[in-house]
């Protein structure tokens, strides 16, 4: 069938492409090879994959001698161009081709025979809610400006973060509930300050994977979702690199090939928005001097392909915020999140059955001083270890499996003095994992069952155990429609704050736990078109409440009582369950996205109090999204976005304390009012010129457009007595231009 289809759409003038082949290792002849003639030679059938790689052969016509085996190890040695389909994408094909033996052992030349698959069928994916983003696709969408991590924050299930912050508060869960990881491996910070720019650049991605919620056994230690930033594997034909510049930075990405299988690339960025803003927000009256944000991150890469894959990757990133006064040394406010890390990755790919082995280790610091005698800190100097090997299943082959281990460890500490108590802690702390699941294909029909286990052990006296069943289930009822379910247990650990004796925690807190359901519908309306629909149920129990009154670091705005003060305990849970709607286009020249999530999430603290909204409960989230390529090489494109307010406490009453002269309020019931709707439209227009040895390209682009005054906080008078809602940034024009050679 999948022949006659690729007949028909050659037939009719798709432009499809078949592979070739790029390399042929010399074939020799076996010295008790049988008699096949002056020219010997054996007809075989090869899985090619979207690299070119041969993934799996087959000798059509055995002799049961040494012969075939010599046939196969020549196939594994040869390398392809891929297939491209109609619309122009690669994709792997099965080819039958004949290999002619020569016994001088000179290199023998593979002469095709009979092609005739075009498309092979989609490997399977044990993520059944995975959507990927393509990094080139994505860099021209507006309202990113330019980075593809931020596009994200478009995607169904993620709620809008206030004031264009870099939280990702995914499926009624906090932010710290996710997890972030550059080719599966966990990184600490995906955004520098207030969510400006991704701390990787996206020259050196090949995709985004964003996994909202029921993800596979993989992925542990959390109780949302996913972010799965994921390098490109191909090495450069050449040197070629690229400068930018915007309106808050400057960046730098050179790729320089080393060898026939080696390459390096070095990237940096630095912001100078502080040079920028540090002159105006600064008083020359009192003395005050303002650093504004001020961040970098660099990274340096190799990569070396053989019979194994090596990847040694290098990266880093600052941030820092300050208040000085008058004399070089006297700060009065200092705020820095920095972190480092050295990662080796090793893949290797035998017939399908790949083995990954992944290890990283670097400190990381979160650092906030207020005036002389206080300080803040959060410390980790950790390493991670994954080491997994999986085989995915295909037509031939319906049984495939994925299994590995997933082990964290180092050293934490902490310490809060600001105010008049003080809190401190450090623990050496080891966190083992192992993962198992299995796939079985039944023709249209895959099933998944997996099991993690996770423990935690440190050496304050805390030890932890999770087990965590899950399974997903796949079901292809045409060739375009497919419908998926998946439901899973996930847990995540207490942090060292929470358990540490040292700072009132307790050591007897269970690991916060959530158990996902989902179920959804895709479907392939034409080619490039695609609709997806799913629907989501989180049950969470177990979840860590108390001691809200302490000061602690947080990525989005600063919390707002009441808070609950009482001691750490396992005794809050919530429930969040939605649906989500997301109807993809791409083609040739446009790109398109509309995204919409219904959901609600609600949140019991303490046995015996009432239901109350979570405190990122947006009912209704509505994203589009649309690039176009227009003639003379611009592009121009728009971002709509419009949702409901985040929930908040309001003051009911207010009272005078005498001894601190000033007024104290009293909340009313907790997340019991709403900020009212959201409304943004963003705009942006590229141009590129090409030279003959480079080329520059522009960007313009206007965020909120309409200029909506959208309340993001709610805020009082000194005396509570009036609300004053804090608002969204006016219209703010964003440009920049990149030269690339």
């Amino acid at each position: 069938m999948r022949a006659l289809i690729a007949l028909l759409a050659s037939a009719l003038g798709a432009e499809v492409r078949l592979p070739e082949l790029v390399y042929q290792a010399p074939a020799a002849l076996p010295a008790e090879a049988p008699e096949l003639g002056e020219e010997p030679s054996l007809l075989l059938r090869l899985q090619i994959s979207e690299q070119g790689e041969v993934l799996d052969a087959l000798v059509v016509e055995p002799t049961g001698t040494s012969l075939d085996e010599a046939a196969l190890i020549a196939a594994f040695s040869s390398r392809f161009t891929p297939a491209y389909d109609a619309e122009g994408q690669p994709s792997g094909a099965v080819i039958d081709y004949r290999v002619v033996f020569d016994a001088s052992a000179e290199p023998v030349q593979v002469q095709g025979q009979g092609l005739e698959v075009l498309v092979e069928e989609e490997r399977l994916s044990p993520e059944i809610g995975e959507r990927r983003l393509s990094a080139e696709d994505i860099r021209y969408l507006p309202g990113s400006a330019g980075d593809v991590v931020k596009v994200v924050q478009s995607l169904p299930g993620v709620a809008r973060a206030p004031l264009g912050t870099a939280n990702l508060s995914i499926r009624g869960t906090a932010p710290e509930d996710s997890a972030t990881y550059l080719d599966g491996s966990p990184i600490p910070l995906v955004f520098h300050f207030a969510g400006l720019t991704s701390v990787v650049p996206g020259e050196a991605l090949d995709e985004v994977a964003f996994v909202p919620g029921s993800a596979s056994v993989r992925y542990g230690r959390l109780l949302g979702g996913v972010v799965d930033l994921r390098t490109t594997s191909e090495l450069p034909e050449a040197s070629n690199g690229q400068v930018s510049v915007d309106l808050y930075q400057a960046s730098m990405f050179v790729e320089q090939r080393l060898g026939e299988r080696t390459a390096i690339t070095l990237a940096g960025r630095r912001s100078y928005i502080d040079a920028v803003l540090s002159p105006l927000l600064s008083n020359p009256d009192t003395g005050l001097k303002v650093q504004a944000p001020r961040y970098y991150d660099a990274q340096l890469r190799v990569v070396h392909q053989g019979d194994a894959s090596w990847d040694l990757l290098v990266f880093g990133s600052d941030d820092r915020f300050r208040f000085l006064g008058a004399e070089e040394d006297e700060v009065f406010a200092s705020f820095a999140d920095r972190f480092l890390r050295a990662r080796v990755r090793r893949v290797q790919d035998r017939s399908g059955l790949a083995h990954e082995t992944t290890v990283s280790l670097g400190p990381e610091l979160r650092f906030f001083e207020l005036g002389e005698g206080t300080e803040a800190y959060e410390r980790d100097l950790g390493a991670s270890l994954r080491d997994e090997w999986s085989l995915a299943p295909t037509a031939a082959r319906p049984v495939g499996f994925r299994a590995g281990v997933d082990v964290l460890g180092g050293q934490q500490a902490f310490l809060f003095d600001v105010g008049p108590t003080r809190e401190e802690g450090e623990s050496l702390y080891f966190a083992p994992g192992a993962y198992a699941e299995g796939t079985l294909r039944l023709g249209r029909f895959a099933a998944t069952p997996g099991l993690r286990g996770d423990a935690l052990v440190m050496d304050n006296g805390y030890s932890a155990l999770s087990l965590d069943p899950r399974l997903s289930l796949r079901w292809a009822v045409t060739d375009r429609t497919v419908l998926r379910a998946a439901i899973g247990r996930y847990s995540a650990f207490p942090t060292l704050r929470q358990v540490d004796p040292g700072a009132d925690g307790e050591l007897d807190l269970l690991p916060e736990r959530s158990l996902q359901t989902t179920l959804g519908v895709q479907h392939e309306l034409v080619d490039g078109l695609s609709i997806e629909l799913a629907g989501y149920l989180s049950e969470l129990d177990d979840l860590v409440v108390g001691r809200e009154e302490r000061l602690r670091f947080f990525n989005g705005p600063p919390p707002v009582g009441p808070f609950d003060t009482d001691p750490y305990a396992n005794d809050g849970v919530g429930r969040s369950l939605g649906a989500e709607l997301l109807v993809r286009y791409d083609g040739r020249s446009s790109t398109a996205l509309l995204a919409a999530t219904w959901s609600r999430s609600r949140r019991i603290d303490r046995p015996g109090e009432d239901a109350e909204l979570f405190e990122s409960d947006q009912p209704l989230v509505l994203s589009a999204l649309w690039s176009q390529k227009l003639p003379r090489d611009l592009r121009l494109g728009a971002r709509l976005r419009a949702g409901s307010g985040n929930p908040y406490t309001p003051v009911v009453q207010r009272y005078f304390d005498t001894d601190s002269r000033s007024f104290v309020p009293v909340y009313g019931e907790r997340s019991s009012a709403r900020l009212d709707p959201f409304f943004s439209l963003d705009v942006r227009v590229d141009k590129s010129w090409t030279f003959q040895r480079w080329s520059l390209g522009a960007y313009l682009e206007i965020q909120n457009a309409t200029n909506a005054r959208n309340p993001e906080l709610m805020a009082w008078n000194t005396d509570y007595s009036k609300e004053i809602p804090i608002t969204s940034n006016p219209t703010l024009p964003v440009f920049g231009l990149r030269g690339q050679w």
